[in-house]
């Protein structure tokens, strides 16, 4: 068994380990922006998680790291007794690695301390420079490995990344917009659609076409439009990055040009009012937005919405059967899944009494 943590947005934890879980993995403890999980047999499908910020080994725990500049030395000597030798040889069964590797560090922490991040990643990295005669990085793009610290409190966690970048950085996002949303947020948002292959799914706000990618590499028949054309654009160049197929147009989401009931699923971040502008007033145009899904939505259809504006998303027929507040860009938006209301007695609107709340960020 291999262990692993996964680091994901801020509220997106349970969706994360609802997908790591899908994948196969074991999932154990859940914490703050982390899940942490078992893993059999091969590691390289791990690499396809679509709601992990980034995945890596889990080398080694330490407790009682002190928030004086004592600390320092602590982490120093530390990192001359890991073990990054089992670590480095997974890693390896993966992708290319140079002998000696260039490794980076990279740290974070939670509550005050008397030492900086830059602080911690150079004794950190000081302590393992002397024990293995690797060769430090501050650059993490040009380290064969990255060798990551997480501070809370008293705790400390050690890992090492499993791919050679990020798993959120996908390489197929070139071309950008305003608001652009960041993919493992939209990889969230069809991991709650539950997006089967083969399935339709639309955004009527499609932006660069984040959720269209996504989708498609869901196996997903990815279909959207914008009433921007260079957001139409970027999305296609995405597509064509990706080497997956999108149908994008131009078009306004207050009217869509498609039949009653011809989609089968819906996920869309909605205009924030913020990086993205609302045309007029905020109220009317949720309105006409809301309307026109509930129309091309199929009778058993659903719609997973982003937005920091849930109490205006109302309908005739759907409810909200999940909502999930995250934490994006400093704001707290919430992702909202709508469908048709369960046919059972006292059914309880988990989305009722719920407040917007003022945010930013988007496609």
């Amino acid at each position: 068994m291999t262990a692993l943590f996964a680091l994901t947005v801020r509220g997106l934890e349970d969706i994360c380990a609802r997908e790591m879980a899908r994948f196969g993995l074991i999932v154990g403890e859940i914490g703050y922006r982390r899940v942490h999980a078992q893993a059999r047999g091969d590691l390289r499908p791990l690499l396809a998680l679509s709601t992990a910020d980034d995945l890596f080994l889990e080398v080694s725990r330490w407790s009682g790291i002190s928030h004086t500049r004592a600390a320092l030395d602590t982490f120093a000597a530390l990192g001359g007794q890991l073990d990054l030798y089992r670590a480095l040889a997974t890693c390896a069964q993966l992708r290319p690695i140079n002998h000696p590797p260039a490794f980076s560090v990279t740290a974070n922490f939670v509550g005050r301390r008397n030492y900086s991040s830059d602080e911690i990643k150079t004794a950190l990295a000081g302590g393992i420079e002397t024990a293995t005669g690797w060769v430090y990085s501050g650059d993490d793009g040009e380290a064969d490995l990255n060798v990551r610290l997480f501070i809370e409190h008293t705790e400390a966690l050690v890992g090492v990344r499993l791919a050679a970048t990020p798993l959120h950085r996908r390489s197929y996002k070139q071309a950008q917009r305003p608001g652009s949303l960041k993919p493992t947020v939209a990889g969230a948002m069809l991991e709650v659609l539950a997006l089967r292959p083969g399935e339709t799914v639309l955004d009527p706000c499609c932006g660069a076409g984040t959720i269209l990618v996504e989708a498609a590499r869901r196996g997903g028949l990815a279909r959207g439009g914008d009433t921007d054309a260079e957001a139409v654009a970027a999305a296609l160049a995405n597509g064509e990055n990706a080497a997956l197929p999108l149908s994008v147009e131009r078009w306004d989401a207050r009217s869509l040009p498609l039949a009653d009931g011809s989609v089968e699923a819906i996920a869309s971040n909605l205009p924030w009012d913020r990086q993205v502008t609302i045309e007029g007033d905020e109220t009317t145009f949720y309105a006409a937005i809301c309307a026109e899904i509930e129309r091309v939505l199929a009778a058993n259809g659903r719609a997973v919405l982003l937005t920091n504006r849930p109490e205006l998303l109302h309908f005739g027929g759907l409810v909200c059967q999940e909502q999930i507040e995250i934490s994006l860009f400093g704001q707290k938006p919430t992702i909202g899944l709508y469908g048709v209301r369960p046919q059972i007695d006292n059914y309880l609107n988990p989305c009722e009494n719920s407040v917007g709340k003022s945010t930013q960020a988007s496609h």
